[in-house]
């Protein structure tokens, strides 16, 4: 009976030192494929697009060329067929179809691409002056339109009027917490300030 034990534990080992596969298939489940993108020089052709569309499920699994011309595409489903397509601007569409993948192996497939010359829809770019945003405004700001000034009633017939639109005004002529005296009023070029604080701050 002991003898027996140790055969058999032999031959477990044995087996696994031959087919070391059958160890590592128990645990893979999906398969993988790899490749490199060149041109017709063979230079590589970083950026390019590949994209492995599996037919019957339309499932689709993609990859990016690396600097060095390698793709690789993992976990994927096992079988077929797939059709792999690599696009990259200015050169012909490249395709292979009926690509079938086996469980835990990696298929190869190595693409040539050959220049095109392409034809780029001209682009209509139309913009339009805004007096909110645009690059001139250096903070926050509020304007008030000649037609809003003649159609708001006037309470106080003074500059509070329009001012209290702003939401930073506290209604005394303060914005934003800051003293009234650092204000600067000016209409038509004319100054209009009370650096001293001898009047009413709102003109």
């Amino acid at each position: 009976m002991r003898l027996f034990v140790i055969f058999m534990l032999i031959t477990i080992i044995g087996i696994g030192f031959l087919q070391p596969d059958l160890g590592y298939g128990q645990g893979l489940t999906t398969s993988s494929l790899r490749g490199s993108v060149t041109d017709d020089n063979g230079n590589y052709l970083a950026g390019a697009n590949v994209v492995a569309t599996h037919e019957p499920t339309g499932t689709q699994y993609g990859a990016a060329v690396r600097n060095s011309g390698q793709f690789d595409i993992i976990n994927m489903k096992v079988g077929g067929p797939y059709t792999v397509k690599v696009t990259y601007i200015g050169y012909q569409e490249q395709s292979e179809q009926n690509v079938y993948l086996r469980l835990g192996q990696s298929a190869k497939i190595n693409f040539q691409m050959t220049q095109q010359a392409i034809e780029v829809a001209g682009v209509l770019v139309t913009a339009e002056l805004d007096e909110v945003m645009n690059s001139g405004r250096t903070g926050a700001a509020t304007y008030v339109s000649v037609e809003q000034v003649q159609r708001m009633p006037s309470i106080k017939r003074s500059v509070r009027d329009l001012t209290r639109l702003d939401p930073r005004s506290d209604g005394n002529m303060s914005f934003g917490g800051r003293n009234w005296l650092y204000n600067n009023i000016s209409l038509d070029g004319s100054y209009f300030n009370n650096l001293f604080g001898l009047d009413d701050p709102a003109p």
